[in-house]
């Protein structure tokens, strides 16, 4: 049971390491939230990670977050999130 306050976002899907494999947000409402999400599961996977870039990819009826970052040790990474479910255009 989530916390007052906090949806019950769960993630699915893949390991992020491309938008084929991308992570599925599930349960966000809205995407504040989902962005959220997203931020939360860098932050628990990889501690100490930097923001370097972040771009919307659209591929048929789906949409990715692809999130550029560094780790705490200065390797360049990317993860890409499926937010389907919770994006408005």
């Amino acid at each position: 049971m989530p916390a007052h306050g906090q949806s019950p976002v769960v993630f699915a899907g893949g390991d992020g390491s491309s938008c084929e494999s991308a992570v599925l947000i599930r349960g966000a409402r809205g995407e504040f939230e989902g962005v959220a999400s997203e931020y939360r599961w860098l932050s628990e996977r990889h501690p100490g990670w930097n923001l370097t870039e972040q771009s919307l990819l659209k591929s048929g009826e789906r949409r990715y977050d692809v999130l550029d970052f560094t780790t705490a040790d200065g390797r360049p990474q990317r993860v890409c999130f499926d937010i389907s479910e919770f994006y408005q255009e």
